[in-house]
């Protein structure tokens, strides 16, 4: 990716976080010295999507009528930030979902709970990684980059996880455990997670600060980092974050 890309997307970042913390457009313009249209641009509404938006959910605004609960979006979206990737842009936007086994059922409660009616979405068996369910919504994946999901073309954005209240702490990572697939030839001893490198390091930044959890390492690990836990610390973030059931994987 060349400067000028980069620049644009830590722009992008920094506005979305300025909205996050309760700021508006033209607030958000006038401290960074930003063309209010732009700003205005980046955080325009998204339509046709059953999805918050970062700015509304994590600052305790009420839910849109139609969109599920707060707490069942933040499941997906830690779901989605262990477990999905977005690939394309424009009219190419795809969300493809990496699920080692098939997990039909529990992608039909996703599809149900974040997609809309006419949603294409279909599964696909890689030699590798075994089940990835490729979801084709350009709203939805719009409205993931903004909830900093993983993208080929604009990365992820893990500045959205210091903002996430302690509530929504809980059926977060009962989302990221659920999605969390491992690397082919990957030993797991104790509690494990991957994903990005930036990623791991704001959960371990979440769970040291909000539950005391002190002992997660985070390991460059391509093509997925690591973060380990000792056996103790393990098993109380697996009992704290299982203590929210209203959506679990089988």
């Amino acid at each position: 990716m060349n400067a000028a890309a980069l620049e644009a997307r830590e722009r992008t970042f920094r506005i979305r976080a300025a909205a996050r913390k309760g700021k508006t457009a033209a607030q958000i313009a006038e401290v960074g010295e930003f063309p209010l249209k732009m700003v205005e641009q980046i955080l325009a509404p998204i339509a046709d999507v059953r999805l918050s938006d970062p700015a509304s959910l994590l600052n305790k605004r009420p839910v849109a009528a139609g969109l599920p609960p707060a707490d069942v979006q933040m499941y997906w979206v830690g779901f989605l930030t262990a477990s999905g990737r977005i690939c394309g842009q424009g009219a190419s936007f795809a969300l493809i979902i990496t699920l080692g086994e098939r997990s039909q059922e529990h992608m039909n409660t996703f599809v149900e709970d974040l997609a809309t009616p006419q949603v294409r979405n279909e599964y696909c068996r890689s030699s590798l990684l075994g089940w990835q369910l490729y979801v084709r919504d350009q709203s939805l994946c719009k409205a993931l980059l903004r909830w900093g999901i993983p993208s080929d073309l604009h990365g992820d954005d893990p500045t959205v996880l210091d903002d996430l209240p302690k509530d929504f702490i809980a059926p977060f990572l009962r989302g990221y455990v659920d999605g969390n697939w491992a690397p082919p030839g990957a030993r797991s001893n104790g509690l494990l997670l991957y994903g990005t490198e930036a990623i791991l390091t704001a959960v371990n930044t979440i769970l040291r600060k909000s539950w005391g959890i002190t002992s997660g390492v985070v390991t460059p690990r391509p093509p997925r980092a690591e973060l380990k836990f000792n056996r103790q610390d393990g098993q109380a973030i697996l009992t704290r974050a299982r203590a929210y059931t209203e959506r679990r994987r089988a």
